[in-house]
């Protein structure tokens, strides 16, 4: 290279490096907090002590203390992070393939779809029957919203508006489906439509981290490919990107992945629509960068909603869905206004 030819440096390089910094400075800010603060303060000392025990580190602390961390507050923490992860990730996938930034799982009708068979699971199987009933209702409410959006070519206009519709009639089902269901074996209604982490267990944290982490992959393997969709349906297809299979494809993974989430701690709206939109101020457009951020800003988001649903009113404890819908529901308002005047 001659000293003459100019450099041509990514103008959000610097911003990439601060946002990653900031994203893990965040991710142990608020797990720290989480464990230590609730209804119980457990010293930052005794945490530590309780999570170096385990891998014979340090002396436990005993008593309250370690039951507390280790059975209650940990399993809550990764059930938490996992299925922000997971839907972060899942907004920012189906932001870049149906190109349209309002484009969020449970606005698209997959989380209510879920809710319903993972309610009726959890009437036969506890919450891995919950989680099973909801990766297969997932699966099928976004084979339902393809089937509404087919057409000669992909509209995806179709997708989101009908996508809001079922969204709102599924939404009723699940209803009736509670209801009508053992109240003893199936949780109730508020936490089918907004979301609680407060019932999690070790068992539910491995059984939702392996299945979100085998998603996660997959999902990441067509990061790339996403930024070529984004230059355009005709130009993606031009480069070997058959659009319509992808689309169908991505649906169908972001339904499983979402199924898994809501069986285990019910319909958390918004984290795919906010997490995706706030990054990409640091990260730029380019979903190679955006999608993992997603991963991370996703998994703080519901951690950081967990504290406050727990501690704003304590003893009171808040579903997490009505923290993350008092945040995502301006957001949304602002994107449609926004939309609007563009």
């Amino acid at each position: 290279m001659t000293s003459g030819t100019p450099v041509h440096r990514d103008p959000f390089e610097r911003k990439r490096r601060i946002t990653w910094v900031a994203l893990v400075a965040l991710t142990i800010g608020v797990a720290g907090a989480s464990v230590a603060i609730g209804s119980v303060s457990v010293p930052l000392g005794d945490v530590a002590a309780t999570i170096g025990a385990k891998f014979g580190l340090s002396t436990s602390p005993g008593g309250v203390a370690e039951a507390v961390v280790w059975d209650i507050r940990i399993p809550r923490l990764v059930v938490g992070f996992a299925t922000g992860a997971a839907l972060g990730v899942v907004g920012a996938m189906l932001q870049g393939v149906l190109r349209n930034e309002m484009a969020d799982p449970h606005l698209l009708g997959i989380g209510p779809g879920a809710a319903i068979g993972a309610a009726l699971g959890a009437s036969g199987g506890g919450t891995r029957g919950a989680i099973a009933g909801g990766v297969a209702a997932g699966v099928l409410t976004a084979f339902v919203l393809r089937r509404l959006a087919r057409g000669p070519a992909i509209d995806r206009t179709r997708i989101i508006l009908s996508g809001a519709a079922l969204s709102l009639a599924l939404g009723a089902w699940v209803g009736f489906v509670v209801f009508g269901s053992d109240r003893g074996k199936v949780p109730p209604l508020e936490f089918w439509l907004l979301g609680s982490v407060s019932s999690a267990t070790w068992s539910t944290a491995i059984t939702l981290t392996i299945f979100v982490s085998v998603a996660i992959g997959g999902m990441l393997m067509v990061r790339r490919t996403l930024d070529v969709v984004s230059l355009g349906e005709k130009e993606a297809g031009f480069l070997g990107v058959d659009t319509e299979l992808l689309t169908s494809s991505l649906l169908i993974v972001a339904g499983a992945t979402v199924g898994a989430t809501v069986g285990a701690v019910g319909v958390i709206a918004f984290v795919g629509l906010v997490v995706p939109l706030v990054l990409r101020r640091g990260m730029g457009h380019s979903y190679r960068h955006v999608l993992p951020a997603s991963i991370v800003g996703g998994g703080i988001f519901v951690m950081a909603a967990d504290l406050v649903a727990r501690s704003v009113l304590s003893p009171i404890e808040v579903p997490v869905g009505l923290v993350t819908a008092a945040v995502g529901g301006p957001v949304f308002l602002w994107l449609i206004r926004r939309n609007q005047d563009a």
